[in-house]
């Protein structure tokens, strides 16, 4: 996964606004980039990005999902345009209730994403379904949503890793008779299995037409962190890793889902994987997630 932008606390931003600090220079600069890759660019960035030469293992390395019913809470952010959804799509998201999509607080950090936006609910097949298609009225970015640059490479936003990468969408009307995804209010057990869906990178420049899913064991953070020099913040990230599955470019925002006390609830939202180590998108090796059970309390009560 690419991070397509970057922002601050609202302190921050309003911060960055009133002095022109080179440091405030520079993370405006970064943010700008990002922007460009989640809102137009993605997939060109997209086609830029090289694949390890074994395959395709983002969630590529997983399973089509060929069943409406199994993950209809889906979402996916698209730019607002008439070029084919497949061409539009960005990251992923999670429909947790009528109004609401829960993804990466890297995702929607734009300035005039109620304008650019919009989220499709359920669209399992990109160039086939659009599936229920609903403007944008908001986003709620975590207070303590911020980017940790890497200590080997501090100026490359892409080798940066993130805390507290979450963020919840308020859509401009409801999803009706659309299940939502509950959201977890504990952690998954170490060597827990999980699930991972997204629309993401399958092969070089090859955006995931058909959802898939690819199976993830959590592992304990520790064991995830030499990996990459990037920082990992045990406080709010969750770690995973798959057999055959990484996630890549477009999984951004992907919902991290595993069956507990009888019903599928959400328990990850995708964040960064290898590229923080200078390594392929699709590379093998950990995935991070923000760890949903550690901002639930932010989640029940400060949706956007």
């Amino acid at each position: 996964m690419n991070h397509p932008n970057d922002k601050e606390p609202e302190h921050g931003r309003e911060h960055e606004r009133g002095r022109k600090h080179p440091r405030a220079t520079r993370a405006h600069g970064r943010r700008v980039r990002r922007t460009a890759a989640a809102m137009g660019t993605l997939l060109a960035a997209a086609a830029a990005t090289a694949l390890p030469a074994t395959g395709a293992h983002a969630i590529a390395g997983g399973e089509k999902v060929h069943d409406d019913r199994e993950a209809p809470w889906m979402a996916t952010l698209a730019v607002k345009g008439d070029a084919p959804l497949l061409q539009r799509a960005s990251c992923g998201g999670a429909l947790i209730a009528p109004t609401k999509v829960l993804t990466a607080a890297h995702c929607v950090t734009v300035d005039d994403l109620p304008r650019s936006g919009e989220y499709h609910i359920g669209a399992r097949v990109l160039s086939g379904d659009p599936g229920r298609v609903a403007g944008i009225a908001g986003a709620a970015v975590h207070p303590r949503y911020r980017l940790l640059p890497s200590p080997q490479d501090p100026d490359n936003p892409a080798a940066s890793s993130a805390a507290y990468d979450i963020a919840v969408v308020t859509l401009d009307r409801p999803v009706r008779g659309v299940p939502t995804l509950p959201v977890a209010r504990t952690a998954p057990s170490s060597g827990a299995t999980a699930t991972l869906y997204g629309h993401g990178l399958t092969g070089p420049a090859t955006r995931g037409d058909v959802l898939r899913r690819g199976t993830y064991r959590t592992r304990p953070d520790a064991s995830c962190a030499p990996a990459t020099p990037a920082p990992v913040d045990g406080a709010s990230v969750l770690c995973g890793r798959g057999g055959r599955t990484v996630a890549c470019t477009g999984d951004s925002g992907s919902p991290l889902v595993a069956r507990r006390h009888g019903s599928v609830e959400v328990v990850g939202v995708f964040s960064f994987g290898m590229e923080t180590a200078g390594k392929p998108c699709g590379s093998p090796g950990p995935n991070f997630f923000t760890d949903v059970a550690a901002v639930h309390t932010w989640l029940t009560a400060k949706p956007a």
